[in-house]
């Protein structure tokens, strides 16, 4: 460092100050003049000498007395005197240029700072120059597709162009239409009261799912549109009944009875009859009590009843399609409400679509696996099945295996095959 140097260069002139002073002494042993300006050690380093040292000798002794005196002091004190000036004005000479480069130093030491400051800065904002450099793939890849962009742009005006013909087209087409039908004068009474009629009997509770669905043409023509299920289904809960009991001097429990005439026909047959549905039913017989409720809930006592209709009811339970509540396995919860609500030894007739197993919005298909889950807890008196020919056409069969095979319309939901089972309550 500059200041090391420094400090080891007053040293060595103090070195030289005291070699100087002992040259001087020699000198005046041996008697020998010594001029100390042409000293070959000193000559660089020897300033001159002030002239209030002169006057000190020169002025005060002016007497040979003082003379003498003065030549004697001269000869003690002049290499003392010349060392001490010489010393001092060295010293002078090297702090001025220790204070002069601490002063630079200082000044440079500042500028580093203000440097380093910078540089500080610039370190801390190195993080979102990295962000951004990290970025720079990304935008170079949407520089890449800013071509495909303005095409896709060009393509988007293009079609706003198009777009805007066909809006004046279609203002154009549906004025020509208006057009035609006041020359035409389309008479649509029929087609309006025939839709008024199924809305009236629906709002009124009236509306039944019969075996014979009946379609309806764009000028009110009726026609047959297909036979769904229900073409057995009926005559089988009939049959097994006569079967089942002697007298009809017995409690049924029709579960799901809304669109469906069951519950009517048998208390016409003097059954004892109690309907159970989420929605209401529309009529009324002296042998017929409705209860609007879920199966799944226990609003009616147990052991009520001899015998238990669910006709193609349990496969929609807990689908939501007739706003009932969700559930996967709430078709299960209701066998196990009915198993409750029948007497020891009662009957439970059913009749659900059966086929390859599906689920659709409005109902469940069974398998074989899922009907024998779902009876858990029955008996098996009687089985048979009906299986699907056509759109018009069905046919019974005992045959499982053969009723397995049929699949349900996708369009529709209509199944191809439906189970029709007699179970006992065991005791």
């Amino acid at each position: 460092m500059e200041a090391e140097k420094i400090l080891d260069r007053i040293w060595s002139v103090y070195q030289e100050s005291v070699r100087l002073s002992n040259l001087n002494n020699q000198d005046m042993e041996d008697k020998k003049p010594v001029n100390i300006y042409n000293h070959p050690n000193l000559h660089s380093y020897i300033p001159e000498i002030d002239g209030n040292y002169l006057l000190f000798f020169n002025k005060i002794y002016t007497t040979p007395v003082r003379k003498w005196l003065k030549k004697i002091l001269k000869s003690l004190t002049w290499s003392i005197l010349k060392r001490q000036v010489y010393f001092n004005t060295a010293i002078k000479k090297l702090l001025y240029d220790f204070i002069q480069k601490s002063y630079e130093d200082f000044a440079k030491d500042r500028e580093v700072s203000k440097k380093f400051s910078l540089l500080e800065q610039k370190i801390e904002l190195l993080p979102l120059l990295e962000q951004k450099i990290e970025l720079l793939p990304l935008l170079e890849q949407k520089i890449e597709l800013l071509p495909q962009l303005e095409q896709k742009i060009e393509l988007l005006s293009q079609l706003e162009q198009k777009i805007e013909l066909l809006s004046q087209l279609e203002s154009k087409l549906e004025d020509k239409v208006e057009q035609i039908f006041s020359k035409l004068e389309i008479d649509n009474s029929l087609p309006s009261k025939v839709a008024s009629v199924d809305e009236a009997r629906i709002g009124s509770e009236l509306w039944f799912n019969e075996p014979i669905i009946v379609g309806y043409r764009e000028n009110g023509e009726a026609y047959w549109a297909g036979t769904n299920e229900r073409i057995f289904e009926k005559s089988f809960v009939l049959q097994s009944l006569s079967r089942l009991y002697d007298s009809s001097n017995i409690t049924v429990l029709d579960v799901g009875a809304a669109e469906s005439l069951l519950a009517y026909e048998l208390a016409c047959l003097n059954y004892s009859v109690t309907a159970i549905d989420i929605r209401p039913i529309g009529l009324s017989h002296p042998n017929l009590k409705f209860v609007k409720s879920d199966i799944c809930k226990p609003v009616i006592p147990p052991a009520s009843f001899d015998c238990v209709v669910a006709l193609s009811t349990l496969e929609h339970i807990g689908l939501g399609w007739y706003g009932d509540e969700t559930g996967e396995t709430f078709d299960c919860e209701a066998v196990k409400q009915i198993h409750i609500l029948l007497k020891p030894r009662g009957s439970f007739i059913l009749t659900v679509p059966y086929g390859k197993k599906a689920v659709t919005p409005v109902h469940r298909i069974y398998d074989k696996e899922s009907l024998h889950t779902l009876i858990q807890g029955f008996d098996i008196s009687l089985a048979v099945y009906g299986v699907r020919l056509d759109d018009f056409t069905w046919t019974m069969t005992d045959d499982e295996v053969e009723a397995s095979l049929k699949e349900h319309n996708p369009h529709n939901y209509l199944p191809g095959a439906v189970a029709m089972l007699v179970c006992k309550k065991p005791v």
